[in-house]
Formats: structure tokens, sequence, C-alpha cells
């Protein structure tokens, strides 16, 4: 079984969502999903957390190119989404939809959820997806709560999350569907900040996590914009951006402005 995003780990007493695809042997890059019974949304404040409370599990990671809370999987319960039933019929009957779905967030680990959290490998389930969409099956999703606001400003984001079909609402359930497609990241050799515009010159990869877009900056130099989180998914081709962040300088050239870093994206 690969460990990948969307897994969830029970550790020390609470439960860790991982993060990303790459991990060194035995480890998995993890952050806070649920600590003391309170809900963790916002990646900084997982972070918190974990320097606080657990510092001697930060170390950098070259794949990652920064410090990450490095989880030992000897040491912890693997919550596998795939193992796990819808718990209700709504849940179970959107889930008919796509053979092979996984449950992950708080219905994976919990008695009790707001929402629904799906997790699949199959790339064909977006086509599903955008379908049940059009045929109005499926309605955007206008709801956004506080605790899940970070990095984008509060008008990109809501009209992000309503023009994306992997959330939604179906028969009343509010639902997230996360498409992992693992990419290999070549090691982190360098970093540069950067704070301008950018543009979206071809949708790489849109739909599937990690999400990937060529882009263009305000100087003619290209780049790729890269994330792990939903909230990225399904930019267009055209689509400008103002970015305060991190480019990764990645072995063979791959510059990477890394949006899960970023201090501040929004749309213009």
């Amino acid at each position: 079984m690969r460990v990948v995003e969307g897994y969830l780990l029970r550790y020390k007493g609470g439960v860790w969502a991982v993060k990303g695809c790459d991990h060194p042997q035995g480890y998995v890059v993890a952050l806070p999903r649920e600590i003391d019974g309170l809900k963790v949304k916002r990646i900084k404040e997982g972070m918190s957390i974990v320097k606080e409370r657990f510092p001697a599990l930060i170390k950098y990671y070259d794949k990652i190119g920064f410090e990450v809370p490095l989880i030992p999987l000897n040491e912890s319960h693997v919550i596998d989404p795939f193992t796990i039933v819808p718990k209700d019929s709504v849940s179970r009957e959107f889930a008919s939809f796509f053979p092979g779905v996984g449950i992950t967030g708080s219905m994976a680990y919990s008695d009790s959820w707001r929402d629904v959290d799906f997790l699949s490998f199959n790339p064909r389930d977006y086509e599903t997806l955008l379908r049940m969409r059009n045929e109005g099956k499926t309605s955007p999703l206008f709801t956004i709560q506080e605790n899940e606001m970070e990095t984008l400003d509060s008008s990109s984001f809501r009209k992000l999350k309503q023009e994306r079909v992997t959330e939604g609402v179906y028969k009343g359930m509010e639902y997230t569907f996360k498409i992992v497609e693992c990419f290999e990241f070549p090691p982190v050799e360098g970093r540069e900040e950067f704070h301008g515009e950018v543009e979206i010159l071809r949708e790489v990869k849109p739909h599937t996590l990690p999400v990937v877009y060529l882009a263009r900056d305000s100087q003619g130099n290209k780049l790729s914009l890269t994330s792990f989180r939903t909230r990225f998914a399904d930019l267009r081709k055209g689509d400008k951006l103002t970015v305060k962040g991190t480019i990764l300088k990645r072995r063979g050239g791959f510059l990477d402005l890394d949006l899960d870093i970023a201090e501040i994206v929004s749309l213009l």
C-alpha cells in the first residue's frame, strides 16, 4: 500500500492528514487534521501545532525543499480510505457512480461530519463529475467555512469554488472529490522569492493532484505553478494571478512556483 495524499494517520492521539506523494522511506509527510477534538484546516495552523508540540518531527526533505513534519509509519496507524464504507445513503449513492472510490476526511475516522470527502486515483472520474454537473445532478458549492480560508483572497476563493466540479452538492450532501495522480518532482536545489503577476499559458494537469500549469511572469520568464490543494484545481489558460511566494528551483531546470507555500494568491 502506497500512502499518499488523501490518506489519514492516527498518531500521538490525533488524526493526521498525509500530504503529497513524495515521502522518505519509513515516513510520511503529514499535518494534524484533528488534535484534542479540534479540527485543523489551515496549513499554517497545522505547522504551528507541530512546531509547538512535536518539534522533533520537523526535518528538511529535498523533494519538497523545506522543513516538514515526518511521521514514522511504524508508530502510526494508517487509515486506508479505500477500506471505508460510506456511512449514509446519500454518500453511498454518490459513491456508486465512481467504482473503487475511497472515503477520507471526517467520515473516515469519526461518527460526525459536515460534508463528505472522496478520494480517487482514477483521472476518468473527473469526466463523470463534469457530466453529473452538466446534467444537473450536482450543483455548485456556494458555502464557505471561515476556517478553510487561506492563501487565496475571499473573492477568488469563492469564485473558484463555485466553478469546480470536484466540489459541489449532491442531494443536499456537500462533497469534495480529490483525484490524486502522482507526479515525480525532482529534488530542490535552490529557492527564489517571487512577488508578481503570472499568466497561465497551458493547463498541463489541471484536474488531478498535484495540479500543474505552465505559466509566464511579467518579464516573460516561463515557470510552473503546482499545488496539491483542490482550491487551485481547474484554473484555465489565460487566467492571471498575483502571487507572493517562493520559486523552488528543482533539478533539471524545473522552476516550481509552489502555490501551497505562497503567502498570497489572488485572481486578477
